[in-house]
């Protein structure tokens, strides 16, 4: 079984726990909540210039934080399985 992440575990020196996964859970709510701010001020900037210009940022803005959140969701999860590779190869015999 392991151990929680405690905050001493970043100054581990001999890496006996590693704090990426823990890391990457937060990172990804960053993301979420950065790429809505711009998809959000996107929709305001492009009301405030005209009413096809807000509909664009409705719709081009959506897309472009699909892609945003989706990008950096499959380059988190290529990080994760490199250590769930880890975790399995030090089970083996």
């Amino acid at each position: 079984m392991e151990k929680k992440f405690s905050p001493a575990d970043i100054f581990d020196l001999t890496f006996t726990k590693f704090v990426t996964p823990v890391v990457i859970k937060i990172a990804f709510i960053v993301v979420l909540v950065f790429a809505g701010l711009l998809w959000l001020f996107a929709i305001i900037g492009g009301f405030s210039s005209s009413f096809g210009a807000g509909l664009g940022g409705i719709v081009f803005g959506g897309l472009g934080f699909l892609l945003f959140v989706l990008l950096y969701r499959i380059m988190f999860e290529l990080v994760m399985v490199i250590f769930a590779i880890k975790q399995n190869t030090d089970r083996l015999p």
